[in-house]
């Protein structure tokens, strides 16, 4: 492993964290889940990853199940796969430089169980120059329930372009508390599309913490779904920009049963001529909630834009938007849009009118309502994922 005297403070500063909660989303006791006991079959964790369009089949991927089952290679020239334990072994240096940077281990007691407890986690390293069109798959999996916390890591070297697709899901009888850290680095040049889709289920607590750096002139790209019912959802991205870099985020965010959701992205401009775009959409039906947090801090001349909507699909479902701008240059220009609304019932009668059944109607509507402009800034391969998550998810809030 890394240096030893380094893993030994980032375990000292998690202990003391153990007992911080999240200032967001409903407090987790993480102590009472266990470690997922022996390996899931090699069937099982299969048929989780196809769940969310992940298989052995594709030239670069990692997959893993609980805290037992690890498979991964790449075949994609100047692209590397690694579990992070062999990644740290083999590249101490590099691990000390990546790990733990963007996300303190003491930040709450999630990052914390993570550094203590936590298991295996995706490194996919991009070669400078290289320019990979086949996108990078990982599925990160809960069969036998459990505590799941690994570490993820993406460097995207100078000058490159990457895909990378990840998807997380849980067996729908399974009892788990997902709490992965991802640090993303985006280097001078470079350009990474992100797409991450959650498919939870009822019993499944959800604490992922995300730190993304974008050096000068880089551009990252994130889209981010959850297609089924959870218990809590909780998570707050940070991007950080520097001269030039660009950043492009979007969330859909589906609230199903009892779920409560507070999801919220922070873009930091630290450089001259950086750029954010940071775009919610939320539907929340039954008795769920979600809470819609977007926050633009800028330092530099800068542009960012936040933009929050919400569809209410049913009386027992709540919404808050809470966008946030902050300015600490005369030069930066920061605006915001925030709604939150129902289905119009006269669209859904002109669209009745035109032989379309209600549940059609509801679902063309719902379908437009979660598809943004994040395609234009997709590689064609990756806008067909989006497309089918956006049909997925008008499906699934009928």
């Amino acid at each position: 492993m890394a240096s030893r005297g380094w893993l030994e403070e980032v375990r000292e500063r998690a202990k003391a964290a153990l007992g911080r909660p999240a200032p967001y989303g409903p407090d987790v006791d993480v102590a009472q889940f266990g470690d997922g006991g022996g390996p899931a079959g090699e069937g099982a964790v299969a048929e989780a990853a196809g769940r969310v369009g992940v298989s052995a089949g594709a030239p670069a991927y990692y997959i893993q199940g609980d805290n037992a089952y690890f498979r991964y290679l790449s075949r994609l020239p100047g692209v590397e796969v690694y579990r992070v334990e062999e990644f740290a072994d083999a590249h101490p240096d590099l691990a000390r430089e990546y790990l733990w940077r963007l996300v303190p281990p003491d930040l709450d007691k999630y990052t914390a169980v993570a550094a203590l407890r936590g298991v295996g986690g995706y490194v996919v390293r991009v070669k400078a120059g290289a320019k990979v069109r086949e996108p990078v798959l990982a599925c990160l999996s809960i069969v036998r329930g459990g505590l799941q916390a690994p570490h993820n890591v993406v460097v995207v070297e100078e000058g490159a372009e990457a895909v990378v697709y990840t998807g997380c899901v849980i067996a729908p009888e399974a009892v788990g508390l997902h709490a992965a850290v991802s640090e993303f680095y985006v280097l001078r040049g470079a350009k990474l599309r992100f797409i991450m889709v959650h498919s939870w289920a009822r019993a499944a607590h959800v604490r992922p913490r995300t730190g993304v750096l974008v050096e000068e002139g880089g551009e990252y790209v994130e889209y981010y779904a959850n297609l089924q019912e959870v218990d809590s959802l909780q998570t707050s991205p940070r991007i950080v920009l520097k001269d030039g870099a660009r950043a492009h985020a979007t969330s859909v965010l589906l609230g199903l049963g009892r779920a409560k959701i507070d999801v919220g992205t922070t873009a930091v401009l630290e450089g001259d001529g950086a750029a954010a775009e940071l775009t919610t959409r939320a539907l929340a039906a039954d008795s769920s909630s979600v809470v819609m947090r977007a926050l633009v801090e800028a330092y530099k001349p800068s542009r960012g834009h936040v933009e929050c909507s919400g569809l209410l699909l049913s009386d027992g479902a709540r919404a808050v938007t809470v966008p946030q701008l902050a300015a600490y240059h005369r030069d930066a220009a920061l605006t915001h849009e925030a709604s939150i609304g129902r289905l119009a019932e006269e669209e859904i009668n002109y669209l009745m009118a035109k032989g379309f059944t209600y549940e059609e109607a509801v679902s063309i509507l719902v379908r437009g309502f979660v598809t943004t402009d994040i395609h234009r800034y997709l590689p064609e391969q990756a806008r067909r994922y989006v497309e089918n998550i956006e049909k997925l998810v008008a499906e699934r809030a009928m």
